[in-house]
């Protein structure tokens, strides 16, 4: 069994440097990504207040024909020094949004991955069923036959002829099945892949994580964190913003005025400070509304780390039940293998059927068929498990 796993994982390694995502979606990917950069950056730099610069050029004429002409330039500037811890929580705020963001763009791209990867092994272990349920099919043949003589020579009743007829057709509806499976899943993995031929591309050698890392690198996980920074820094931001603050503000111009009677021109300049605070009947209630969204997320957090434990091990134990399965398939190849070699030593003395021999020689490759068709399952499984984390 373990050189039968070996062998179909040995054909891939972790996470090729050419994941099978098509063009369009890894260009999306990458444009979300420096998106999310720039906002980043954006928003670590919004407590800084723009200079507000200004020009103008203004004339007039009054009743007794004055005339007059006014032109000014000037720079302003309003600019919060101190907020009470506001301003270092603003910047905590914008980075932990980011890789609130950036993780969103992480779980799109694993979901991305699991689906083409997925749809990959579902593929080739359904080709396998494919061929499996056309040994089926000729087994069922058989057996209509040699229940269709029997019948014929009174050596067997209706019930019998029936019941191989109903095999025998439930064994082509199940061909029918499998081969619009197959054609639905090839579909789905083009959608992903897009010009990228389905056959070249490689399933990853994906290892089983334990537990531990599994929880600990769950970007679903790793999302609720960097959502509790954000959320943190929310809430503290909201605070802040009811309590003292310093205001810098300051400006510089130049004037120039000519009128019929006088004209002047210069320099002006203003400069100050501003201790200011909020007060608010609603501050009360708004700081701890925002407190209580960050524990919210806590919250939801903790129970989302539950249900994902419960979650790991349901698939462990999916694991178990094929490796199970496999070792069922194995006896019963080791049974055939013995069952076909007596057969053919009786067919050979005459006293068996070539059609006993030909329908324990496709039960053989039946359960050869299925160990492969297990191994895809455990790999499926796997494949759930590791695009689920942050590699």
């Amino acid at each position: 069994m373990k050189k039968l796993i070996v062998f179909i994982l040995i054909t891939g390694v972790v996470l090729a440097s050419t994941l099978p995502l098509s063009q369009e979606k890894s260009e999306l990917l990458k444009l979300e990504r420096q998106k999310i950069q720039q906002d980043i950056n954006r928003g670590e730099k919004s407590w800084i207040s723009p200079l507000s610069l200004s020009a103008s050029l203004s004339k007039s004429q009054d009743a007794t024909e004055t005339q007059s002409e006014m032109k000014s330039a000037g720079l302003g500037w309003n600019q919060d020094i101190f907020r009470s811890g506001g301003i270092y929580y603003t910047i905590d705020q914008a980075k932990a949004l980011g890789q609130v963001n950036l993780l969103g763009v992480d779980i799109n791209e694993a979901l991305y991955l699991k689906q083409a990867y997925t749809l990959k092994a579902q593929i080739e272990r359904d080709r396998l069923l494919y061929k499996q349920n056309e040994l089926t099919l000729k087994n069922s043949n058989i057996n209509l036959f040699i229940t269709t003589a029997k019948y014929k020579a009174g050596n067997s009743d209706i019930t019998d002829l029936n019941n191989a007829t109903i095999s025998r057709d439930t064994a082509r509806t199940n061909l029918i099945s499998t081969k619009n499976t197959l054609s639905n899943e090839i579909y789905g993995l083009k959608q992903l892949v897009g010009n990228k031929k389905i056959d070249t591309i490689i399933l990853p050698n994906i290892p089983l994580i334990s537990q531990s890392k599994y929880l600990q690198r769950n970007l679903e996980l790793l999302q609720y964190k960097a959502k509790d920074k954000n959320n943190d820094a929310s809430w503290k931001i909201t605070r802040a913003s009811y309590l003292p603050k310093l205001t810098l503000n300051g400006s510089v111009g130049y004037s120039n005025y000519q009128g019929n009677i006088m004209g002047y021109s210069g320099n002006s300049y203003s400069y100050g400070v501003t201790l200011s605070m909020l007060l608010d009947i609603n501050s009360k209630a708004t700081v701890e509304s925002a407190r209580l969204q960050y524990l919210q997320t806590r919250t939801a957090e903790i129970n989302r780390k539950q249900e994902l434990e419960q979650q790991y091990k349901m698939i462990v134990e999916t694991i178990a039940n094929y490796k199970e399965k496999i070792g069922v398939a194995q006896e019963m190849t080791s049974m055939y293998n013995d069952l076909y070699s007596f057969t053919d030593a009786q067919v050979k003395a005459g006293s068996k059927s070539t059609y006993d021999l030909e329908s324990l020689g496709n039960s053989l490759k039946i359960q050869k068929l299925e160990k492969k068709i297990q191994v895809y399952n455990i790999i499926i499984e796997k494949i759930s498990l590791y695009f689920d984390t942050k590699q």
